[in-house]
């Protein structure tokens, strides 16, 4: 099985080089829910930020590549100071929400 922790690079890339030393990036840094790092546990992530529930406050939106679902990682700290909660699916119609994948 293996194991992919999100990280993310909080900086605008130049387009030139390696992503990890590439100038004009910040040094990546893991995240966590629930202080456990963030594991989609097969396939890619596909991470964003976006207000999704209407409070001011950016949660995490992670996209999995296998199987297609959408996790919720509510935000329960602040924009410059993130700490997120256990995820939930995203849900349509009472029940978990997928796009096609693979």
């Amino acid at each position: 099985m293996s194991s992919l922790l999100i990280a993310l690079l909080m900086a605008t890339a130049t387009g030139e080089g390696d992503p990890v030393t590439a100038p004009g990036l910040a040094k990546g840094i893991k995240l966590e829910s629930a202080g456990k790092p963030i594991d989609v546990e097969i396939g890619h992530a596909a991470p964003y930020f976006v207000d999704f529930d209407g409070d001011g406050v950016k949660d995490l939106l992670v996209g999995q590549f296998g199987s297609g679902k959408l996790r919720i990682y509510k935000n329960v700290g602040s924009n410059s100071q993130p700490k997120f909660d256990k995820f939930t699916f995203f849900q349509a119609g009472g029940a978990d929400a997928t796009v096609p994948a693979g």
